[in-house]
């Protein structure tokens, strides 16, 4: 009857909180009582004259029958006490002529709320009138049906018959009494009124009229004695109920257990919100609905994280956290739509579904409405918390049709946009690098190592001051036989996080040292420069494996640097610093890739066994036209000259750069004004094709046009 967290039943809500008495109800009482009073004082004089035994004892001692066995009343879900002096009631309607039988009632029917004063007066005669109105109407119809020497085949139908009929006028009484008293609909509490195990029992109450003919038979014979003959099978019915009402009240009590482990398993603890159980079952059913239906509509899936949120948990504690998320529901509440759902996840992430959009850029609204209010500060315990969130939109069935692989790139957007600092991002395959496409390229690294597919592009580094070539840098390409070639960012992530990136970086050590040597054996000495993972200084072996490659091919270690780039100095451990410590033993020179793009600080480079900076690209590319970006080239070239380093400058694509590098003291640079990443089949022809000095050629040589990406592309 009720449901936790739902609205209660009827007489649930009627017990726990009974509304006021209005001039409605007393009106509707004073309806009940007076028309049966006037009727009872108009016709009981003639009405008892003409009873066979008029005998005022015998009346009194119905009377007191009926008291005593209302006195001993049986709680019931309806709200009101359930009585046993219904066989009684229907023996007087069988035995007296309706006016009689209805005064009977009247004085017999008793409730201990009344002599408690626990309800009003006129409700107390309202409860004896009903009762007395159900057994008027009783005797009115069994006296027309026959009486009780009728035979056993027409006497039994008809009592039946009366006692229904009655039982059915005292429920309707009732549930009109409690229809005025809340609003709700009497079908609806009649319903209410015989749910569950408390409709079984009165059917089996109804059986008990059958007691009522033999009660009634036998006064005829043995007078009041056969009141008697009822004591056994009241105490037996009284037990009964009584065992059928725990029944009821245990079985009510085990589904509201089942229906709030129910609610429990679909919303979370902490917020009341949803849970990712829940999420997943409503966008599921959001799925099934829209792809019944013809028309444009579409289904957003939105995953937001808090950023900082950890920050928030270490600083103040979990208590604070906790009101915290606690404030992100009612607070987003705000800017969602009725239809739209929010939920917790786990942890600091929230779930948000959006069905029925007409477009992208509807959801982008709404991700930018959420993020604006979760920019407001919250307040926590009197202290002012400023929160921003990430947000990752995916949508169907644009991205996918299916609810884990919605979820799983709304959650790739979501990095994304934590990434970009943005606030949100669209789904896009850009963004997946787990999406199917690089999963299955992945799987054919391996043998594409085999079948030498890999080839390394070399970009030379020149000297500033006077334009020499003083190395190259070997980057990775991936001539795929399908897909044409493939740049390292379609790749090179997902080896990185796989058991691949131990033998592909020994790849290109391998083949950037081969071609060192064979281009010394053509008289060409030159460095050369590969990048490496942060991820393989956790490799002990890597020392070991490189000095062995160094080894093979005759080249000595200080022709070799591995870059680094910067990222990796903010998640360096004593096991990568040992590795470090290894390469730099055996003569490799180590290089910051990027450098500027980081937070490495000046103890990194003073402890760490750094020889070379690199000024990224960004910086380098944008110093003639941003003074910021000059300061920052300035700056860089300062800091190496004073930490005794070599800088390198990337992205250099005019002279007027190259010369305001020179200008500052800057060593080295690479760019396209020097000469594009080649093969080194070109590239052996473009340094011969040089000065004996092989100085710098600039623009592209044999026509050749940048890349389609101005990125450069790394090695591992």
């Amino acid at each position: 009857m009720t449901s936790p967290k739902g609205s209660p039943g009827v007489l649930d809500s009627l017990r726990a909180d009974p509304p006021a008495r209005t001039i409605r109800i007393l009106l509707y009482e004073l309806a009940v009582i007076l028309p049966l009073l006037a009727w009872l004082v108009w016709s009981f004089p003639r009405a008892l004259a003409g009873v066979t035994d008029p005998h005022p004892l015998l009346l009194v001692e119905w009377i007191i029958a009926i008291a005593i066995v209302d006195l001993l009343p049986i709680p019931t879900p309806v709200g009101f006490p359930f009585s046993l002096s219904f066989p009684l009631q229907l023996s007087v309607a069988l035995i007296y002529p309706a006016p009689v039988a209805g005064a009977v009632a009247l004085l017999g029917s008793s409730d201990t709320r009344e002599f408690r004063r626990e309800i009003p007066f006129t409700q107390g005669v309202w409860n004896r009138c009903q009762i007395a109105w159900s057994v008027v109407i009783e005797s009115l119809l069994f006296h027309q049906l026959g009486s009780l020497k009728s035979p056993w085949f027409g006497l039994g139908p008809a009592v039946l018959l009366c006692a229904f009929v009655g039982y059915g006028v005292n429920a309707v009484l009732v549930a009109l009494y409690l229809h005025v008293r809340t609003g709700q609909p009497t079908l609806s509490i009649l319903r209410e009124m015989h749910v569950g195990v408390f409709g079984e029992f009165v059917l089996s109450y109804m059986g008990l009229a059958l007691f009522a003919v033999i009660v009634a038979t036998a006064f005829f014979r043995i007078g009041p004695w056969s009141i008697a003959v009822f004591i056994a099978p009241l105490a037996f019915a009284r037990q009964m109920f009584r065992r059928t009402q725990s029944l009821q009240e245990a079985t009510v009590e085990l589904e509201a257990r089942q229906q709030e482990n129910a609610y429990q398993a679909l919303h979370d603890a902490l917020t009341d919100l949803p849970n990712r159980a829940l999420f997943q079952s409503n966008l599921r059913e959001t799925i099934e609905a829209r792809s019944k239906r013809d028309g444009h509509e579409l289904v957003a899936v939105m995953l937001m994280d808090l950023d900082h949120f950890k920050e928030i948990n270490d600083t103040l504690g979990h208590h604070f956290g906790d009101l915290l998320l606690k404030e992100i529901g009612p607070r987003l509440s705000t800017v969602l739509r009725d239809e739209d759902l929010l939920a917790r996840l786990g942890g600091d992430e929230f779930g948000i579904l959006l069905p029925n959009i007409p477009d992208t850029e509807t959801a982008i609204g709404i991700a930018e409405r959420v993020l604006e209010e979760l920019e407001k500060p919250l307040s926590v315990e009197s202290l002012q918390l400023d929160v921003s969130g990430s947000i990752g939109i995916a949508i169907y069935p644009q991205h996918s049709r299916d609810v884990e692989a919605l979820i799983r790139r709304a959650d790739v957007a979501m990095y994304a946009a934590k990434e970009s600092g943005g606030g949100y991002e669209v789904y896009s395959e850009s963004l997946d690098r787990h999406s199917p496409g690089r999963l299955t390229l992945v799987s054919q690294v391996r043998p594409a190592m085999e079948n030498r597919e890999f080839v390394l592009y070399y970009q030379p580094k020149v000297s500033v001051k006077d334009g020499r070539i003083a190395g190259v840098e070997a980057l990775i390409r991936w001539h795929h036989p399908e897909r044409g070639l493939v740049e390292p960012d379609e790749f090179v992530p997902m080896v990185e996080r796989t058991v691949l990136l131990r033998p592909l970086t020994l790849y290109v050590i391998d083949e950037a040292l081969r071609q060192a040597r064979e281009w010394s054996r053509h008289g060409v000495t030159l460095d050369v420069s590969v990048n490496l993972s942060p991820r393989s200084l956790l490799d002990p072996q890597l020392p070991n494996q490189v000095a062995e490659l160094l080894t093979r091919w005759d080249v000595p270690a200080t022709r070799l640097t591995l870059e680094l780039t910067e990222s990796f100095l903010m998640a360096d451990s004593g096991r990568s610093v040992g590795v470090m410590s290894l390469l730099s033993e055996v003569g490799i020179t180590l290089s910051i890739d990027d450098f500027g793009t980081g937070y490495s600080s000046l103890s990194h480079l003073r402890r760490l066994p750094i020889r070379e900076i690199k000024i990224d690209r960004s910086f380098v590319m944008n110093m003639r036209r941003d003074p910021n970006d000059w300061m920052i080239a300035r700056a860089t070239v300062d800091l190496g000259r004073n930490l005794g380093l070599r800088v390198v400058a990337e992205g250099v694509e005019d002279a007027e750069t190259l010369a305001r590098l020179a200008e500052m003291g800057c060593e080295q640079a690479q760019g396209y004004h020097v000469c594009v990443p080649l093969p080194a089949e070109e590239l052996t022809g473009w340094l011969e094709a040089g000065s004996a000095g092989v100085r710098t050629r600039r623009g592209h040589p044999q026509g050749r046009r940048p890349h389609q990406s101005v990125e450069r592309l790394r090695a591992v």
